[in-house]
């Protein structure tokens, strides 16, 4: 038996939790996921600043705190480059440098995972109301926002949990490169690794996420039956899940590369980004389930249907056959009288 063959063999498939009748036969996910938007776009504006809400804590600690921070380092620091004569002055720039990085190491370390954990309850409600808008039903934003946290928070709890743990890894490893780098000239090796390590099992994260996060708004399992899911899907569709989510990450890679491009996608965010996102992983997710689970369980209906009325027809050819012979039985007494 092939690997795709145990993958397949390996899903629980159920009835999605869409309205009967649902069309999965689109032309273009990416043309319903873009009517979707066109049609409600003052929700999903709304919807993206409600998200907006759950990032204050971790904006307001590096824009005030963080800054704040910088700038009394910055100024009990000598930073002459030892001119003058007799009076011995002390150049204080590799002391200043170290004292941000480490002010910086603190912030991020500290507020990553909470911002993730807030972020992934906010996003519960955020997958609901995007998946009514994908299946054309009557969505009331704040109704339905509060109707997807108190259904499906703890799933998405569970995953923004462990990307906040592989964030917060990432980024303290990143800073501590950058930190002995510019005292030292260069960095250990060991965080050069970890950087790598928490790299590759980020993106794998992000794309089981881009599958799974559909799927926990789609779909009522199990939490293990969520995971194995999710899993066998990842592994199935592996190029598209994978180009998908390199897709997303190079457009945000894009902030690094300009001020202008920076400020750009900083707008984008602010007003509909954290939505649009929704919006295009569950139609990528309903794309794949629709492909997989959803055409599993229909070839399974139409195989107790037809089993049903092989069932029914085997029970009327009984019937049938028992009629005659009670008729034979009957006519033969008659003779006999």
């Amino acid at each position: 038996m092939s690997e795709t063959n145990k993958l397949v063999e390996n899903l629980v498939v159920e009835r999605d939790l869409s309205p009967e009748g649902r069309d999965v036969l689109y032309k273009g996910r990416i043309r319903q996921a873009m009517q979707v938007m066109s049609t409600n776009m003052t929700k999903l504006v709304l919807l993206n600043l409600i998200m907006l809400v759950a990032c204050v804590p971790m904006i307001v600690m590096v824009m005030y705190y963080l800054t704040k921070q910088e700038s009394n380092i910055l100024a009990g620091m000598n930073f002459s480059t030892g001119i003058g004569i007799g009076f011995g002055v002390q150049d204080d720039t590799i002391s200043a440098i170290s004292q941000i990085y480490d002010a910086r190491l603190k912030v991020y370390g500290i507020m990553i995972f909470p911002t993730c954990l807030l972020f992934g309850l906010f996003a519960s409600g955020l997958y609901y109301c995007c998946r009514n808008m994908l299946w054309q039903t009557n969505v009331k934003v704040w109704k339905h926002f509060f109707r997807g946290i108190k259904n499906n928070w703890y799933k998405f709890i569970l995953s923004f949990a462990w990307l906040g743990a592989l964030a917060t890894g990432f980024a303290c490893s990143l800073i501590m490169i950058l930190k002995e780098t510019a005292v030292n000239g260069q960095a250990s090796a060991l965080w050069w690794v970890l950087v790598v390590v928490f790299g590759i099992i980020a993106l794998a994260s992000a794309m089981y996420m881009l599958v799974g996060n559909g799927m926990y708004v789609c779909y009522r399992f199990k939490m293990k039956e969520y995971i194995k899911n999710t899993s066998s899907l990842v592994l199935l569709t592996f190029v598209p899940t994978l180009m998908v989510t390199v897709f997303f990450s190079g457009v945000m890679a894009l902030s690094f590369a300009g001020q202008l491009i920076r400020v750009l996608i900083l707008i984008v965010m602010v007003m509909i980004g954290f939505s649009a996102y929704a919006v295009f992983s569950l139609a990528f997710s309903q794309y794949v389930t629709d492909n997989t689970i959803g055409y599993m369980y229909e070839e399974q209906i139409k195989i107790k249907r037809k089993e049903q009325e092989k069932q029914a027809k085997a029970k009327n050819q009984a019937k049938k056959k028992q009629q005659a012979m009670a008729q034979n039985g009957s006519s033969k007494k008659k003779k006999k009288r």
